[in-house]
């Protein structure tokens, strides 16, 4: 389900075995979220932290010199979303899209585009680690069953499906080097 949050951290009406949700953060007010809670399956997960150096040759010196230039981290996650029956398809893919729709800018009320900003919750990997989604992709494989009947309003779509995250974190503490901190997370 999707849930309103006004700056909650904690979600007593989601009951998973490790909290795993998104909440996708209202530009206008952005102590409010809508929560995207999934039962799913967590099948992949890549946290890679990335230095990068300028770097600068000298006249008389055969080795390379180094600046610091920056630091980027990115989250690469993989889950595998299931519909139990055909009643959960429909509110299944409400969320799913809705999530997707994070991909895409939102615009002010003036029509200026704004950048979509998201939470992200993985266990106490990630608490509530505000960043971007860079991609969201959608895979179906051929041994899943489909919905093959389109009745009672009951969509025709895969019961099962992979869904493949990348994410770029914005911290909200300096990252810097600290041995208090061997994860930032």
């Amino acid at each position: 389900d999707v849930f309103k949050s006004n700056g909650a951290t904690e979600f007593p009406e989601i009951n998973d075995f490790i909290p795993f949700r998104f909440e996708a953060v209202d530009s206008n007010n952005p102590v409010n979220t809508d929560v995207i809670a999934f039962r799913a399956f967590l099948e992949d997960f890549t946290d890679n932290f990335n230095a990068s150096h300028n770097s600068f040759n000298y006249n008389g010196r055969g080795e390379t010199f180094y600046t610091y230039n920056g630091f980027t981290r990115n989250i690469d996650f993989q889950f595998k979303i299931a519909a139990q029956s055909k009643e959960e398809i429909k509110p299944l893919y409400t969320k799913l899209n809705y999530l997707v729709s994070n991909t895409t800018p939102e615009y002010s009320d003036v029509g200026r585009m704004r950048t979509p900003f998201i939470k992200l919750t993985v266990g106490d990997w990630c608490n509530r680690v505000p960043g971007v989604l860079n991609s969201i992709g959608l895979t179906w494989q051929k041994d899943y069953p489909w919905q093959i009947e389109n009745s009672d309003n009951i969509l025709m779509l895969p019961h099962v499906l992979d869904v493949i995250v990348k994410f770029t974190p914005i911290h909200n503490f300096l990252p810097e080097k600290s041995i208090l901190r061997v994860n930032p997370l």
